[in-house]
């Protein structure tokens, strides 16, 4: 990623005009095809076209590039960032023009949805959608572990209020996960583990009491549930690497690999996009 001045950023766009009609910033550009399909489909009725994305590395970084971009031009633009643990914790910027904040965690929250999966899975297993609904039990899967993430990242929440120099997020998923009847699935115990090595380093720094009340307020405004599951809750992270294991099912009925990249784009393609709608306003 080339480094720019923030004063020259919302002028990035002007390299890219001859592919864009709007400029998207976004934070990074890890895996831009599929995010690309997503924005595409947003506009899909609005004669835009986008065909690169500008990442400018980091969510601050985009916000800082929003905040010297709010004078009036004519070029049209709309700034992407993440809702990740400013969701939980209330702290993301709502004030900006021309800024989108996510109402999930990141863009890959929106990719989990059973309609889409179901499609995904009965192109490759080729048996009954309904025999499929039955073995995938989406809901249900995500009612079970419902409880287990949405503590944790409660926990996650507070690490970075609290002790913003412990790693949360990024310890990944997979450290949690055990396998049960050849099939890898989330631990209970791993991920209580976890919570209670995140709770001592919070009680390094507040007190019982202090700590007490942060997971009381967060417990009542995030109680377990699937909506509440899909929404704080990194997909790219933790959901979406544990859907692909739920995948891991269907090898019993028929041998097949969907690799992560394919599985992504594939959703980008097909789930609904109506939360997202609201980005088009927004580059007005």
């Amino acid at each position: 990623m080339l480094g720019f001045n923030k004063n020259i950023l919302p002028n990035i766009g002007v390299f890219f005009r001859y592919k864009n009609t709007v400029d998207v910033f976004v934070e990074d550009s890890y895996d831009e095809e599929f995010y690309k399909v997503i924005i595409n489909r947003v506009f899909e009725k609005t004669g835009h076209k986008v065909n690169k994305l500008i990442s400018l590395g980091g969510k601050s970084k985009v916000i800082d590039a929003c905040k010297a971009d709010q004078d009036k031009r004519e070029v049209k633009r709309v700034y992407i960032v993440d809702g990740d643990l400013d969701i939980l914790n209330e702290t993301n910027e709502t004030s900006l023009d021309f800024l989108f904040v996510l109402n999930r965690y990141c863009i890959e929250n929106y990719l989990i949805q059973e309609e889409p999966l179901l499609e995904i899975i009965h192109d490759n297993v080729l048996i009954e959608k309904e025999k499929i609904k039955k073995v995938l039990s989406f809901d249900n899967w995500l009612k079970g572990i419902s409880e287990d993430l949405v503590e944790l990242f409660i926990h996650y929440s507070i690490c970075k209020r609290f002790v913003p120099t412990q790693a949360t997020v990024s310890l990944g998923v997979g450290n949690l996960c055990c396998q049960k009847q050849k099939i890898t699935v989330l631990d209970t115990d791993k991920t209580n583990s976890r919570i209670s090595d995140l709770k001592s380093e919070i009680l390094n720094v507040i007190s019982e009491e202090e700590y007490n009340e942060a997971v009381y307020e967060l417990r009542q405004k995030w109680p377990a549930s699937v909506d509440n599951v899909l929404t704080i809750v990194s997909a790219k992270d933790y959901l979406l690497p544990l859907t692909e294991f739920r995948i891991q099912k269907f090898k019993k009925i028929k041998n097949f690999t969907l690799r992560r990249e394919s599985l992504r784009i594939r959703l980008a393609k097909l789930i609904d996009i109506s939360e997202l709608e609201d980005i088009k306003t927004k580059i007005k």
